[in-house]
């Protein structure tokens, strides 16, 4: 699928000022598309924006290649993931019709580039390079990530309140298990001649069977009381470590939301990516890989037996380690300060 329309012109017609885009095929009928994409040129934010970010969203944890400060997405999805976005719940465009001739507008106008050999559409340039409008679709893309690390956030949430649920589950009534293994240990003491524990091979044959039974009854309900007591403290270095990642992502998700509008304003002054933020551009694509497997961690946190609860909560964490190592490398110290200044905030909040 390549490039379908080619020429654009901005004509006045009956109920407004619309772009009519001419096809390259001749059996293809012309379009008619919004203008206006490119009328505030002050404002701090593009409006193209809308469409563009729209893409990538709809995109950013799926098809689309977010490598080394670039970002590429088929041709066919971009057309599909405009044609499905909408704005205050109004659609963005009329069709696939209209979203194939707004992304050859946008290529036109230099927000977007296309790759025609790979029949794919370039949002995303590197910062070192990229300049002009492209540069803002560096903002929208930090705006979808940040959306994505809410997101992300609520499922964390999610599972922490599943294993706090699983260690009240737990430590529902743990007296009682307490109780029935001394009961048992009771009764094995009261099958001797009362000066100790009795030796089993001095017992009576039926003394030795009910030995037997209660021996297997307390064992049984010694390691029940451990594993219960185990597994809370194993819930519980769950919930505190995805308390800590949660901490992490509103901290990372601080930075992004102001490195954006940081984005806006350089790029509006000066159609450049700030140099500053080259890095949190270029490493994005690791902290979205990591965001995106993230799997249902709730589910696995609800669905944890008694007998593998702590490989359970090991599955759990292991996402939260990527993204931290992800958070590290892409946001590095920033994230840090920033939730030492919440940390320093919420000491004094009343």
């Amino acid at each position: 699928m390549t490039q379908k329309y080619r020429s654009f012109t901005e004509t006045e017609m009956g109920d407004g000022t619309y772009v009519v885009a001419e096809p390259v095929s001749q059996t293809d009928d012309a379009v008619r598309i919004e203008a206006g994409w490119f009328d505030t040129e002050d404002d701090i934010e593009g409006e193209w924006e809308d469409p563009i970010g729209a893409i990538i969203r709809n995109d950013l944890t799926g098809g689309m290649e977010l490598t080394e400060g670039t970002g590429t997405l088929s041709r066919r999805q971009a057309v599909e993931n405009l044609a499905d976005a909408t704005k205050d719940g109004e659609p963005l465009v009329s069709g696939e019709t209209e979203a194939e001739a707004l992304i050859d507008y946008f290529a036109a106008n230099d927000v977007l580039e296309l790759d025609e050999k790979n029949d794919d559409v370039v949002l995303l340039k590197d910062p070192n390079e990229v300049s002009g409008k492209m540069v803002l679709n560096w903002a929208a893309a930090m705006a979808a990530c940040v959306d994505k690390i809410d997101e992300t956030m609520n499922r964390f949430e999610r599972a922490k309140e599943k294993l706090q649920k699983h260690m009240e589950n737990v430590d529902a009534n743990p007296q009682r298990t307490e109780e029935l293994m001394k009961e048992k240990a009771q009764e094995l003491m009261a099958l001797g001649d009362g000066s100790g524990f009795p030796d089993r091979s001095e017992l009576s044959e039926q003394a030795q069977q009910k030995y037997d039974i209660l021996r297997e009854d307390f064992i049984y309900y010694k390691k029940l009381n451990e594993a219960g007591q185990e597994n809370v403290s194993t819930a519980q270095q769950g919930v505190d470590q995805i308390a800590n990642i949660i901490q992490k992502l509103e901290g990372a998700r601080e930075v992004l939301d102001q490195k954006q509008g940081q984005v806006r304003t350089r790029a509006l002054k000066e159609r450049v990516f700030p140099e500053s933020e080259v890095n949190i551009a270029m490493n994005m694509g690791e902290l979205v890989t990591s965001l995106a497997g993230v799997g249902s961690i709730e589910e696995e946190a609800e669905n944890m037996s008694e007998d593998d609860v702590e490989s359970a909560v090991t599955d759990v964490l292991s996402d939260a380690q990527n993204i931290e190592g992800a958070l590290d490398d892409t946001l590095g110290d920033e994230s840090e300060a920033q939730e030492g200044q919440e940390g320093q905030a919420s000491e004094f909040t009343v």
